[in-house]
């Protein structure tokens, strides 16, 4: 009977601080991963500043983005980042889809969140107020648009959308795999790209 409660004891001591490993484990995960995110994006709105991002108004989910021609979206961005954990992505996968852009990475724009594009489109029906005339007067240049970006394990790869919208028949846009060497983010490759 000792021998038994002494293995319980064990037992239950490596279920409770195998627990708070794991919980460490994705309290680290969610601190490097929003880490990351700001790093990669605050990058990407610098060096496109004067391309993509020259528009005072960016959109606060990405609009205006491409979606690659793919039967399965999920295999094509785990084949181009090298993912094989699939926990790792369905969470990344969730993150991306979830996104929405905050004051904090975009300090000097306008965010154009999605009530406003919906009151824009209602006023746009009921009103005669035209989405694109509302757009020149109070969008220098446009909007522009990014998504989140999904990460590898490893967070050296990551997949990311951009966008520009400077009127009815004006844009583009690209999807990029980056790549993180000697401490920067660096374009490693271009997906795709639209123009209008």
């Amino acid at each position: 009977m000792r021998n038994l409660r002494y293995y319980i004891s064990i037992i239950v001591l490596v279920i409770i601080f195998g627990c708070k490993t794991d919980k460490t484990d994705l309290h680290e995960s969610k601190k490097l991963d929003a880490h990351k995110t700001m790093e990669l994006m605050t990058q990407i709105l610098n060096d496109e500043s004067g391309d993509y991002f020259s528009s005072s108004c960016i959109s606060e989910k990405p609009r205006a983005i491409s979606y690659p021609m793919v039967s399965d979206f999920d295999e094509y961005v785990r084949n181009h980042l090298n993912i094989t954990d699939t926990l790792h992505y369905n969470r990344q996968s969730r993150l991306f889809r979830e996104f929405v852009l905050t004051e904090d990475l975009v300090p000097d724009k306008k965010i154009l969140t999605q009530k406003k594009f919906d009151e824009l489109e209602g006023k746009s029906r009921d009103e005669g107020i035209k989405f694109w005339d509302w757009l020149y007067a109070n969008c220098k240049y446009g909007y522009s648009s990014i998504s989140r970006p999904i990460f590898n394990e490893n967070y050296d790869l990551a997949y990311v959308q951009i966008a520009n919208v400077c009127g009815r028949l004006c844009g583009g846009g690209e999807e990029r795999i980056y790549e993180f060497t000697e401490g920067k983010w660096i374009l490693k490759e271009t997906l795709s790209s639209w123009v209008s």
